[in-house]
């Protein structure tokens, strides 16, 4: 088995799954501090191509980026509403 790819599979999961049932729009801080243990701007390439591949979405609140989950993790996770 290919360790660090089992390991960049469950850093993404675990950013979904805390997004799918968050019931607020989360920050990078939020994330660093309850999900991965990945410095800022590792987390932030993850998060972009998390959006890139329509899992996540944005919006900027002064100069932080606020993420949510998208349709799409959404009913991956099996999450309503």
């Amino acid at each position: 088995m290919n360790i660090p790819t089992i390991q960049r599979f469950e850093e993404i999961k675990d950013i979904l799954v805390y997004v799918a049932f968050s019931k607020h729009e989360v920050t990078s801080a939020e994330f660093e501090e309850h999900v991965c243990d990945k410095t800022r701007s590792q987390l932030n390439l993850k998060l972009k191509a998390l959006v890139q591949a329509g899992y996540l979405a944005f919006t900027k609140k002064r100069c932080a980026r606020l993420y949510v989950a998208t349709d799409k993790t959404k009913q991956l996770f099996g999450v309503q509403g």
